[in-house]
């Protein structure tokens, strides 16, 4: 139960905005008794509810019902490293893994991309179309605290690390897929939360007219998670000198695409369209690969010479990045999935200051407004 000055930041917010409790009551959904006993810190909201309330506030849940302290401790370790540029940009630092050795703090490189085995909750046994056997490698209760996450942002392992890290009743199993796909599959009740970027090329809104085109009746929540750079990334020192989106089409020069419904694909597909350029002209269009992380790949790997994705990924191959076009990148949940412990946990993450700062730090994502929920669609 959050205490009562904690809580007193709800009342704060809603006198600033010349709210009486009936009215902002009513904007909520709920009786001005409960906003009260809310206002009072007799009554905690649950998940739905806090929502609602910052977002007629125009508030992150945190920013009403809590207090956290979003600052980095500067600490001396041992390094063996090469020696860090004077200057540098949050993408570009070096990324450490820190630990106490022999009561000592050392700190070590890390990559800021390697290819893992993924663990798994169970191994398939057979299968039919729309039924499944399968031997449970996890326990009921691991499973009843997964939180399964579909989406193309590389930074899912950063939110599964923090989700570890701080001891919540929830582990992430990641389902790399396109932001279409996504949806699909949250409309589909087989994933907590769909995580999208689709522009809609008629207003340039993100994601909003996507999801109420969602086929099903279930009512979603739009929550940010973060705004990046989408653009193209090239080979290191772009030796193909690519300046933009018409070079594509030069002989000789190869891309790899991302599959049909992803975010990066409709990007170039907008491109394309607005220069009057044929994909059937450009080598490699046809070769699709399954995220951004997996298409810097293969440009660090020399397999092509330039790729859509985003710049968080370009970096971590140290690939040259031209910058298309900011873009919002937000979760998807079902408003009947709120108050399940997994979802909770997620929201508890995303609107945590701290967890948005090391986001932040870690993929220079634009991170103001991540946990902030932006629309109810019905």
């Amino acid at each position: 139960m959050a205490n009562k000055t904690e809580l007193n930041g709800l009342r704060r917010s809603r006198v600033a905005r010349g709210l009486s409790q009936t009215a902002l009551a009513r904007q909520a959904g709920i009786s001005r008794q409960a906003l009260s006993a809310i206002e009072s810190g007799t009554y905690q909201p649950g998940v739905a509810v806090a929502l609602k309330l910052a977002h007629e506030l125009g508030e992150t849940v945190e920013g009403l019902f809590g207090k956290e302290e979003a600052q980095l401790e500067r600490l001396a370790a041992s390094w063996a490293g090469t020696r860090a540029p004077a200057r540098a940009s949050a993408a570009g630092r070096q990324r450490v893994a820190l630990a106490r050795v022999g009561g000592r703090l050392v700190a070590l490189p890390q990559a800021a991309a390697a290819l893992r085995l993924a663990p798994a909750g169970g191994m398939l046994e057979r299968s039919t179309q729309s039924r499944a056997e399968v031997a449970a490698l996890h326990s009921r209760e691991e499973i009843g605290a997964t939180l399964l996450v579909a989406g193309c942002d590389p930074a899912v392992s950063i939110f599964a690390d923090w989700l570890t890290r701080r001891r919540a009743p929830a582990s992430v199993a990641a389902i790399p897929i396109g932001s279409a796909n996504a949806l699909a599959a949250l409309a589909a009740g087989r994933v907590h939360a769909a995580g999208i970027h689709l522009r809609d090329p008629r207003s340039g809104e993100y994601n909003l007219a996507a999801v109420r085109r969602a086929p099903g009746h279930r009512r979603l929540v739009i929550v940010n998670f973060a705004r990046w750079e989408l653009g193209l990334a090239t080979r290191t020192g772009n030796p193909m000198q690519i300046r933009g989106f018409a070079d594509l089409a030069r002989p000789r020069l190869r891309i790899v695409n991302r599959e049909r419904g992803s975010g990066a694909r409709a990007a170039l597909d907008e491109e394309f369209a607005t220069l009057g350029l044929k994909s059937a002209r450009v080598e490699g269009y046809g070769r699709e690969l399954g995220g951004h992380l997996e298409v810097a790949a293969a440009l660090a790997a020399g397999e092509a010479d330039a790729g859509v994705t985003i710049r968080v990924a370009a970096n971590a191959y140290g690939l040259d990045f031209i910058a298309l076009r900011e873009e919002r990148y937000d979760f998807v949940i079902a408003e009947t999935e709120l108050d399940s412990p997994p979802v909770k946990a997620m929201l508890d993450a995303l609107n945590s200051r701290r967890f948005a700062l090391e986001l932040h730090e870690l993929c220079a994502y634009d991170t103001r407004e991540t946990g902030r929920m932006l629309a109810h669609v019905h």
